[in-house]
């Protein structure tokens, strides 16, 4: 339910109720009608700032539920901004939508220019929280900070500025009159992907052509450094590994047999993009080689490896479960925790410093399956041990730039099986595939009827140093003595499929404020990053409808 407010602090804007299946060129009759109430204490938080009109778009945006895959009503709220103002929209069969502005004053004879936000957030909160992501608003307030200034955060939640604060910028520039001729705007097309944070569902399945998109130049509002232009990404692909495992016949099972576990924790874990040339320890591969250096001694048998949950992120913990038969095999597994810890400290722990790795005995053995045959384990093993992982190549015309790297995501066992996930990301398509390549090389050698599928592999967004756009961003930053960064990000940015979708031959820049804590409910936005942002994006748009 929305949170409810006294009337003279209440804002309102009429939404219109349609299914993602109803399609539209130019603005309908809405069917039905509901509003949009602003919590009194969003209204506080934004009052005081500049420019007006974005930061009253992100309290209403803030207002309206919209998680990934759950993106309607904020689509509907889009529909209705858009109807009010008599511009047209179109919305393609996976939910992206398009709004579309004819330009102002001098700049509506120029060519359109591509506005772009995804409208869907991350939804994290703190353990003691009841916000329910479905249905309550986000609530802002903010923080002052000593050494940085005055910021936005939300309160126990993620704020959504990611990248709720670029639609904001998006549909403020919407609201600017057509019949401002003192104003010069090329015209835009103002688009609005949905679920970008869980699979960049949206641009993946962008129909551009349903979409009616025409633009050769796009501004992409989703990076979160200001004063760093961004000119290329990531592409990425999953792999899935599944390697049969054959169980040894016991007798009851577990007769005779102690179980010891091994769990490695307390990593930093992390981003597998922006993080993972940092050096940072993974747990299943650290679990890994504990475990290959137990099963060196017999009387030890594995019985499971798991860790990791996310394909886009380093794994922070794991465990394995050893059947173990006498006080030598025993004392060997703990043994092989005691060596792991001692090297993985010795290589990690100026970085690592909350590192563990530790054995500890079940009380129980009813959850444990029987002991894997001796070659199914060592297969295994070794397969985890021998893929790729880490940064496998920088880039050459930005050296600092991981240009490729795989990361070796997830392990998890069944009675009949392991799935092993990996995460292959480069800028450049070919150099993906090579390395997906040596991922399948690693499958075929471990033999035993191991498998790999590929998912569907997403293009990057490689680096043009000489694009007008770039040159642009870098001409105007420059005006007051600032030096723009130009960067790329070994992350999925949308602008690489994006890019693909719309014809292949667009000009792109990527820029937004300064965000911190992305993602978590820790995040938050530098306020006074964002006039500036915004004034940006307007000077931009004035030269280019020239």
């Amino acid at each position: 339910m929305m949170r409810a407010t006294t009337p003279l602090r209440r804002l309102t804007s009429a939404l219109l109720v349609a299914s993602s299946r109803s399609f539209s060129s130019t603005a309908g009759m809405a069917q039905s009608k509901m509003t949009v109430t602003v919590p009194p204490e969003n209204l506080e938080a934004i009052a005081s700032l500049e420019p007006k009109a974005l930061w009253s778009q992100f309290a209403t945006l803030s207002s309206i539920p919209r998680p990934s895959k759950q993106e309607e009503q904020v689509l509907s709220y889009i529909k209705a901004f858009a109807e009010e103002r008599n511009l047209k929209w179109k919305q393609d069969a996976v939910g992206n939508l398009v709004v579309f502005h004819p330009g102002c004053g001098s700049g509506k004879g120029a060519s359109p220019v591509v506005i772009q936000g995804h409208v869907d957030m991350v939804t994290e909160k703190n353990s003691d929280s009841s916000h329910d992501f479905e249905k309550d608003p986000i609530l802002l307030r903010q923080i002052k900070n000593q050494e940085s200034g005055l910021w936005l955060g939300a309160t126990g939640t993620t704020l959504g500025a990611d990248n709720g604060i670029g639609v904001a910028a998006a549909l403020a520039l919407l609201e600017t009159s057509v019949d401002d001729d003192e104003t010069t705007m090329p015209p835009l097309e103002a688009l609005f992907t949905i679920d970008e944070e869980t699979g960049l569902t949206g641009a993946t399945k962008l129909d551009a052509k349903s979409l009616g998109l025409s633009g050769k130049t796009l501004l992409n509002l989703d990076t979160e450094e200001w004063g760093e232009l961004y000119v290329g990404c990531a592409g990425g692909g999953d792999s899935t590994i599944s390697v049969p495992l054959t169980r040894t016949t016991v007798v009851e099972s577990t007769d005779g047999l102690e179980f010891v576990t091994i769990r490695v924790n307390g990593l930093m874990g992390g981003h597998s993009g922006l993080n993972i040339h940092e050096g940072r320890a993974n747990a299943v591969l650290l679990c890994a080689a504990a475990a290959h250096t137990a099963l060196q001694q017999s009387g030890v048998s594995l019985v499971s490896i798991k860790g990791g949950d996310k394909h886009n992120a380093i794994p922070r913990e794991a465990e394995a479960t050893f059947a173990v038969s006498g006080s030598q095999a025993k004392e060997a597994v703990q043994q092989a925790a005691e060596k792991c810890a001692l090297s993985s400290k010795a290589v990690y722990g100026t970085l690592e410093t909350n590192l563990r790795v530790v054995s500890q005995e079940l009380s129980t053995k009813e959850d444990c399956e029987a002991p894997l045959e001796h070659d199914s384990a060592s297969r295994l093993i070794s397969m985890l041990l021998a893929l790729p992982h880490g940064p496998l190549k920088f880039s050459h015309s930005m050296p600092d730039l991981v240009e490729t790297s795989n990361n070796v995501a997830s392990v998890t066992t069944t009675a009949e099986g392991a799935t092993i996930l990996c995460s292959t990301r480069s800028s450049i398509g070919e150099a993906l595939e090579a390395t997906r390549d040596r991922i399948s090389a690693v499958v075929s050698l471990a033999g035993g009827g191991a498998k790999i599928v590929k998912g569907e592999a997403y293009p990057g967004w490689n680096p043009n140093m000489n694009s007008n756009l770039l040159n642009l961003g870098i001409q105007l930053l420059s005006k007051d003595g600032r030096k723009p960064g130009v960067k790329a990000i070994h992350a999925g940015l949308e602008c690489g499929l994006l890019i693909e979708k719309m014809g292949g031959d667009v000009d792109a820049l990527s820029f937004g404020p300064t965000i911190t804590g992305a993602h978590s409910p820790d995040e938050r936005i530098l306020i006074d990053t964002v006039a500036p942002f915004y004034q940006l994006v307007k000077e931009m748009l004035v030269e280019l409808a020239k």
